[in-house]
């Protein structure tokens, strides 16, 4: 964090500031420049939903432009900084595979931390509470009375002979202002309601306002896209660019989120950690296309998404290989601000489990990504089920067979030992969920259908043990027996899984494969 060395006399500081960088830097309009977007959050806990859908739509919009993506930290808070804050930031941001092209640790325009139109404000802690409370009590807006605006030069001197502590204040406009926002369009503030900014704290550490436009205009950020709350403190900030002299940035206010209840989501209505998703099982792909939904609608009907199908539309890879011209190429992009929605989004758990399991199907349909799934599950294995029947069982191909098999039903990465455990363990029939089938059922059912089984899978043990020649021995069971098919079913999954529920039999007894299955069926014979 930079400490700014303010003469405490004089402010010609704000001037000469101005003056020196709006000559070297004024060229870079938006509209001359490339595109150059920042995510800038401050280090004060983990990041949230709603910081991780802001990062993601600046890094779609800088991928979709060609332009660079920054991680900026704006550390300006000292008595909100949590320790070790950064470095969950930048994991996090690895972990949804968000790579910024600069920002800590890397980028020519570092550190990447922060540091007669304003005028000193001697006024207390206790006076500016007053102040709050009786704008609370009249109905009005909270700003700042101006009650130090017209000091006389004598009267400052005094309080700084007495060294009394002071804070610098942007003296905003009387009339109105009007902010074009890509998203929100064209929006009228009256100066009414537009506070006198403190731009320098009575430590003498720049405010966020202050360090936040400095900043993105030394870093030649050319669009902010941050969340609808940042709009009412958006005329201050242009305001200290009017001041500066310096073009501002196009600014792109993103809608707030909602609980299903309408409640504004937040912190401290917890689930909204970005990090307990990933502790709970959520895929980086899913959580990424769950909060690109949230305010952006695709110009596609298809909303499983990847991070690359949301930079591209599905017909990119033609463009590229008939290399037609980089405009058309840019067509194709799908996101777009034009996409974005203005009414706030409600956040819906239950979009998010639908989002993962989609993604998980297409993972275990890839070759790389069933191998990062076989990992995974080995992995589980070994530290949550309570035992395997030889090391043989964690073996890729038979663990790839076993999700392959529970694929349609897995929602969460964390479901898989318990929709799982009985192709590495015996089935345990002193379970209550066991203990409540077999209330259900009639022990002379399941002993003939055990009997049953065994001879037919029996007959076809080695080579025939296939999935049609084991779907064939089922309906031979329920033609011998004379039990109803559903009856037949469960039995065989009580018998040889100890559950009630799972994929179907004839596959669960195939990727078991017939060893194990006759053992488990002469054992049931035996309990």
């Amino acid at each position: 964090m930079r400490k700014l060395q303010v003469n405490p006399r004089s402010f010609v500081f704000f001037a000469r500031r101005a003056c020196t960088h709006t000559h070297t830097l004024q060229a870079q309009s938006p509209k001359q420049s490339a595109v150059r977007v920042r995510f800038a959050p401050s280090p004060t806990g983990y990041l949230h939903l709603g910081g991780l859908r802001t990062a993601l739509f600046n890094y779609l919009f800088a991928r979709k432009s060609g332009g660079k993506f920054l991680l900026r930290i704006e550390d300006t808070d000292r008595a909100r900084y949590v320790p070790g804050a950064v470095e969950n930031l930048v994991k996090t941001l690895q972990w949804a595979e968000l790579t910024y092209d600069e920002g800590p640790g890397k980028g020519e325009h570092g550190p990447y931390y922060q540091e007669n139109k304003v005028y000193r404000c001697f006024c207390t802690q206790e006076r500016l509470q007053q102040v709050r409370l009786e704008s609370q009590k009249s109905g009005r807006e909270m700003v700042y009375d101006r009650h130090c605006l017209h000091l006389s030069a004598k009267e400052i001197d005094e309080n700084l002979s007495q060294g009394l502590p002071y804070t610098v204040r942007l003296k905003a406009p009387d009339g109105d202002l009007v902010v074009k926002d890509l998203v929100h369009g064209s929006i009228k503030f009256s100066g009414k309601i537009i506070d006198d900014a403190i731009l320098l704290k009575s430590d003498g550490y720049p405010t966020y306002h202050l360090a936040n436009v400095i900043d993105d205009h030394l870093m030649c950020i050319t669009h902010v896209m941050r969340g609808e709350e940042w709009l009412p403190s958006t005329p201050k900030h242009l305001l200290l660019y009017q001041a500066f002299g310096w073009i501002p940035p196009y600014f792109a206010h993103v809608p707030l989120l909602f609980n299903p209840d309408r409640t504004k989501l937040s912190k401290r209505s917890g689930d909204v950690n970005v990090e307990d998703f990933a502790r709970n099982g959520y895929l980086p792909e899913a959580v990424l296309n769950f909060v690109a939904l949230l305010g952006w609608y695709p110009p596609s009907a298809n909303e499983v998404m990847t991070l690359d199908d949301m930079i591209r539309e599905n017909d990119t890879q033609t463009c590229l290989k008939t290399r037609i011209t980089d405009a058309v190429i840019i067509n194709a992009f799908k996101f777009s601000l034009e996409h974005l929605n203005k009414s706030p989004a409600i956040v819906m758990h239950e979009k998010l489990d639908f989002l993962n399991k989609q993604h998980l199907l297409r993972k275990a349909g890839t070759p790389a990504g069933l191998d990062e799934l076989v990992a995974m599950l080995r992995i589980m294995v070994r530290k949550k089920l309570r035992g395997s029947e030889g090391e043989y069982r964690l073996e890729n191909e038979y663990l790839a067979r076993v999700l392959n098999t529970i694929k349609e039903r897995i929602r969460n990465v964390k479901d898989i030992p318990e929709l799982c455990e009985y192709f590495f363990v015996d089935p345990d029939y002193d379970t209550k969920s066991a203990e409540e089938f077999r209330s259900k059922i009639s022990d002379e059912k399941l002993r003939t259908t055990a009997v049953n089984a065994l001879e037919k899978l029996n007959l076809i043990r080695g080579d025939n043990f296939t999935l049609d020649g084991l779907k064939m021995a089922i309906d031979s069971i329920i033609k011998d027996t004379r039990l109803k098919p559903k009856d037949v079913k469960s039995a065989l999954r009580y018998i040889i899984t100890g559950t009630q529920v799972g994929a179907h039999i004839a596959e669960t007894i195939h990727t078991l494969g017939d060893d194990i299955c006759i053992r488990r069926l002469k054992s049931f014979r035996r309990y």
